[in-house]
């Protein structure tokens, strides 16, 4: 099969199952959602807070749509182990590499598509809702959190996809990416001696940009982002070798 044959058979496969193919709109209405329902209850009294970042708290929402992103990029890969159906995606498509990069490069674009949307939605609505106390667009720093807000979808999904691929299981990569991003990052950076680690784990990093005070942090925004990308393709190239070296 030619590559645009393999990409377009990939882009069929997420179409024809509803819950993958509703997964990214989802995300993306809570990231926006999220986002208006905190911003637009936000007081003088908050505002004026010692601490308080307009743009931050515009992306709260991220720490639940990151949860669907995990969901959507594990049944992109795990679908098929689940069901058996690799064995006949292996069988049309004998060579594997191909058959993988596609399946990361169709999941990262339809993420790319909905995190742009989203981010810069998310960054319009709810610095609109905080009136005089938002960030208008070209603000220092404001630029900058929209592009990360982009890429944050799709850098996680190819690395919730490369961790499916390896672990060759729906049930199991759920069972290790959801509680390890959603629950134990959050607990490690409020702890004291662990803070340090906490910054270097993939959501942390990714959501550093999304700040507008960089200061709070071991590195730079741009740093965060390079260091969610190289826990990306590490978990890309992990994934390529396991499907590689394992038969299906």
């Amino acid at each position: 099969m030619s590559v645009d044959a393999v990409l377009r058979s990939e882009w069929t496969k997420i179409r024809s199952v509803r819950p993958v193919l509703w997964s990214l709109p989802l995300a993306a209405a809570l990231l926006v959602g999220i986002g208006a329902g905190v911003t637009g209850s936000v007081g003088s009294e908050e505002a004026d807070g010692p601490g308080f970042d307009p743009v931050q708290l515009g992306y709260y929402g991220i720490l639940f749509a990151h949860v669907v992103v995990i969901a959507f990029a594990v049944l992109v890969v795990g679908n098929e182990y689940q069901h058996g159906a690799i064995r006949v995606s292996l069988a049309a498509v004998p060579r594997r590499g191909l058959l993988y990069a596609a399946k990361l490069t169709v999941g990262a674009v339809l993420a790319l598509v909905a995190g742009a949307v989203a981010s810069l939605a998310t960054f319009l609505l709810s610095q609109r809702l905080l009136g005089e106390h938002g960030a208008a667009f070209g603000d220092a720093g404001t630029v900058r959190a929209i592009v990360v807000g982009a890429l944050y979808f799709p850098l996680l999904a190819v690395m919730c996809m490369g961790f499916t691929a390896m672990l060759r299981s729906l049930m199991l990569s759920m069972g290790v990416l959801v509680p390890v991003l959603f629950l134990v990052s959050p607990v490690l950076a409020e702890i004291p001696g662990l803070q340090e680690l906490a910054w270097y784990l993939p959501d942390r990093a990714g959501q550093y940009g999304l700040r507008l005070d960089p200061a709070a942090a071991p590195y730079g925004p741009l740093t965060g982002v390079l260091v969610m990308a190289v826990w990306a393709g590490a978990a890309a190239v992990g994934g390529w070798l396991t499907l590689r070296a394992r038969d299906a």
